[in-house]
C-alpha cells in the first residue's frame, strides 16, 4: 500500500511539473504604441511578447496605413482620420497563439502658434524672455537651439500664451510642438523663430590650423565654424616686422567657408603668425585668439643628398613630422617620419633632376570650416625645390645664364655640341613648373617678363648631360 501511494504522489509531482512546464513555454502577445498621437503623423507600433520573430503575426491597424514595418515590428503606423483606434494583433507559433489590443487616440494635429520674444541683452545681463502666442491643452511645446535636436526648454500647453523663460545663449530659438504622450516623430513646427543676440561681449574664435595652400602655392588659415551668437564677419591678422605686433589683412563673412589664403606673402621665403578675431551684428570685435605660425622649409644640396630645416609649427601639440619627396614631376612619396623635438634632417638619396619637399604635420583634431565632417586633417609646410651640387652628368658643360638677376628676358648660351636639339625646363623653388619648350641651337633668349619675381631653376637637357643653373627674377 505504502509503495501505491508513493507511486501516485510521483506521477502527480511529474505531470504538474509538466504542466508548469507548458505554462512557462505559451507565447505572451503584447502590444506597445503610445496613448495619442496626431492625425497624418508617423506612430511607432511594436509587438512586445515572448513569441520569437519566426512566429506568425496578423496585424490589424484599424484604418491605418502601413508606413513602414513587418512582422513582430517595430512598424510606423499613420491614421488620416481622428478618432479612437484599436490595434490589433494574434500571434501563432508551433500550435500555440495569443492575442493582443490596445486603442490609441488620435487627434487634430497642433494649432499653428508664433514664436515670441527674443533680441539683444547686455553681456552680463538675465536675458530676454521666449515665447508662443499661443497653446492647446494637453499639448506639449518644445523649444529648441539652433540646430540642436535636444530641446532646452518645454511646456505643457494651457490654452493661453506661454513663456519659457528667460534665455541668456546667444543663438535662434525654435518651437514645436505635438501631444504629449505621442512619440517625437509627431512634432509639428511652430511659425517664426527668435534670435538672441549678446551686446557688449564677444567669445574668442580660435585658429584651427595655418598651412600652405597647394592650389595658390600660398598660406591659409584655418578656423572652426563658430556657433552661439549673431556673427558679422572673422578677422585675420599677420604679425608685423615688429614681434608681438599684428596687422588686419582681411576680414571673411561669418556665412563663408571659414578660410583665409594671405595672397600678400611668399610662403617660400619665411614663415609668418596670424591671429583670429570675431565681430558680431552690433559691431562689437572679440580679442585675438594666440597665434599659429607655420612651417618655413628650406632644403639645401649636400655632398650627397639633401639637407632639410625648417622651423617648428606654434599653435596645438603634436608628436611627429612626416617627410615627403618626389623627383622631377613624379608622384609624392613619404620617406621618413621623426619626432617633433626635431626641425633638421638630411636626405641620403641622390639622383639627377630637381628634388622637392615638404614637411607635414596630422593634427589631432581634423578642422571643420564648414560644420561638417573634417575638412583639413593636417598642417603642411612650403614646399620647397633643390637639385644636386655641380651637374647632373659627369659629361655635361656648363651653359651659361645672363643677365642675372633678371626682369623681362633671360639669355641662354649653351656649349657648342654637335647635337643641337636641348629641351628646356623652368621651375620654381616650389616646385612649380612654368616652361617647358626645345630649342636647336647653343643660344635662346626666354620671355620671364610674366614670372612672379623670386628664383627659380633652369634644366636644359640633351644627350650629352643634363645641366641645371639658378637665376633671380626681379
Amino acid at each position: 500500500m505504502k509503495k501505491i501511494i508513493t507511486l501516485l504522489l510521483f506521477l502527480t509531482i511529474c505531470l504538474t511539473s509538466a504542466r508548469l512546464y507548458a505554462e512557462a513555454d505559451s507565447i505572451t502577445c503584447t502590444v506597445f504604441v503610445y496613448n495619442k498621437a496626431s492625425v497624418g503623423c508617423n506612430v511607432y507600433v511594436t509587438y512586445t511578447g515572448s513569441a520569437p520573430s519566426s512566429a506568425t503575426y496578423f496585424w490589424d491597424f484599424d484604418g491605418g496605413v502601413i508606413v513602414s514595418g513587418s512582422g513582430p515590428g517595430p512598424y510606423y503606423i499613420r491614421w488620416d482620420t481622428v478618432g479612437m483606434k484599436t490595434i490589433r494583433v494574434n500571434v501563432t507559433y508551433q500550435g500555440q497563439n495569443c492575442s493582443a489590443s490596445h486603442t490609441i487616440h488620435i487627434v487634430p494635429q497642433p494649432l499653428i502658434y508664433s514664436v515670441t520674444g527674443g533680441g539683444s541683452y547686455q553681456y552680463g545681463g538675465s536675458g530676454v524672455h521666449i515665447g508662443l502666442s499661443g497653446s492647446q491643452q494637453n499639448y506639449g511645446y518644445y523649444l529648441y537651439l539652433n540646430s540642436g535636436t535636444t530641446s532646452v526648454a518645454n511646456m505643457t500647453g494651457t490654452g493661453n500664451a506661454l513663456d519659457f523663460g528667460l534665455f541668456t545663449t546667444a543663438g535662434t530659438y525654435y518651437c514645436k510642438a505635438k501631444v504629449d504622450s505621442s512619440s517625437s516623430s509627431c512634432l509639428v513646427n511652430m511659425h517664426d523663430s527668435a534670435i538672441v543676440t549678446i551686446t557688449g561681449y564677444v567669445p574668442t574664435a580660435y585658429i584651427c590650423m595655418v598651412t600652405f595652400d597647394t592650389a595658390t602655392h600660398r598660406n591659409k588659415i584655418v578656423w572652426n565654424k563658430y556657433t552661439g551668437i549673431h556673427l558679422a564677419h572673422y578677422n585675420v591678422f599677420r604679425q608685423t616686422a615688429h614681434e608681438g605686433s599684428f596687422i588686419k589683412i582681411g576680414q571673411v563673412p561669418f556665412a563663408a567657408f571659414s578660410t583665409y589664403v594671405d595672397t600678400t606673402t611668399d610662403p617660400t621665403i619665411m614663415a609668418q603668425k596670424y591671429e583670429l578675431s570675431v565681430t558680431d551684428s552690433t559691431g562689437n570685435e572679440s580679442a585675438m585668439c594666440p597665434y599659429h605660425k607655420t612651417v618655413h622649409l628650406e632644403v639645401s644640396p649636400g655632398v650627397q643628398g639633401f639637407n632639410l630645416i625648417w622651423n617648428p609649427y606654434e599653435g596645438f601639440t603634436f608628436y611627429t613630422y612626416r617627410i615627403h619627396r618626389k623627383l622631377n614631376n613624379g608622384a609624392w612619396q613619404l620617406i621618413d617620419s621623426i619626432a617633433s623635438d626635431q626641425i633638421s634632417y638630411t636626405d641620403p638619396y641622390f639622383t639627377s633632376g630637381l628634388m622637392t619637399y615638404y614637411i607635414e604635420v596630422i593634427r589631432y583634431m581634423p578642422c571643420n570650416p564648414s560644420l561638417k565632417s573634417g575638412d583639413y586633417e593636417s598642417v603642411v609646410s612650403n614646399t620647397m625645390t633643390s637639385a644636386p651640387l655641380g651637374i647632373d652628368e659627369v659629361n655635361a658643360k656648363e651653359m651659361l645664364l645672363y643677365p642675372n638677376p633678371a626682369r623681362e628676358k633671360l639669355n641662354l648660351l649653351l656649349p657648342s655640341t654637335g647635337n643641337l636639339s636641348t629641351d628646356l625646363e623652368l621651375y620654381s623653388l616650389d616646385g612649380r613648373k612654368y616652361l617647358e619648350q626645345t630649342i636647336n641651337q647653343p643660344k635662346a633668349e626666354l620671355d620671364i617678363s610674366s614670372l612672379p619675381s623670386g628664383m627659380y631653376f633652369l634644366r636644359a637637357i640633351s644627350k650629352d648631360g643634363t645641366r641645371t643653373e639658378k637665376f633671380v627674377k626681379e
